[in-house]
């Protein structure tokens, strides 16, 4: 064992240099994987809104009765320059074809290119045609979807998707069930 440490100081000691040169690459390797790694990574500049925190389970039993439950709690996830949240609340009548839900979906912009690109999905998103009608004084826009049976608010940096009717057809859902749900949504 002593003959093995000699020979290992004996090495150390002729090749120092070469064993420091090692050591200055694997240190200037550590540091440019480091910056490759937070390139790669998005900077979350904005902290991305939870959906159920937007309307909590006492606001839903307003809504939709004191039977209401929470179905969906999806904390936000990024996604590039964006995060989505989803909620959902039942009226506890799962076992019917009459269960009422209220849904809301965030997409929320977690730095500047994520709120431009909001923006810009948004106003490309709005069809134009039968059944999209523009909805005033919801966020700073909205259309109403009568198709989806959903409310699309741009508020800020959010997007905001609103459903609010008959889980079994959202054809049914009717604009001002959205608005009952946006003033909670958006209070």
């Amino acid at each position: 064992m002593n003959n093995y440490l000699q020979t290992i100081k004996t090495y150390s000691t002729k090749h120092k240099d070469l064993l420091v040169g090692f050591a200055v690459i694997a240190f200037f390797g550590a540091i440019v994987g480091g910056f490759a790694i937070l390139s790669a990574q998005t900077a979350v500049v904005y902290q991305p809104v939870k959906a159920c925190d937007m309307v909590t389970l006492a606001e839903a039993k307003e809504l939709l009765g004191s039977g209401a439950l929470n179905s969906v709690n999806e904390t936000p996830v990024v996604e590039k320059d964006t995060a989505i949240s989803r909620c959902g609340y039942t009226d506890g009548n799962a076992m019917t074809d009459q269960m009422m839900v209220a849904a809301i979906i965030v997409r929320s912009g977690v730095n500047d290119d994520g709120v431009e690109q909001n923006k810009a999905q948004f106003a490309g998103g709005k069809p134009k045609r039968a059944g999209i009608e523009s909805v005033e004084g919801v966020g700073d826009e909205a259309y109403y979807n009568s198709e989806l049976g959903q409310l699309n608010v741009l508020r800020g940096r959010d997007w905001l998707i609103l459903s609010y009717g008959l889980g079994s057809d959202p054809l049914a859902n009717k604009l001002d069930n959205a608005k009952k749900l946006a003033r909670a949504v958006l209070k």
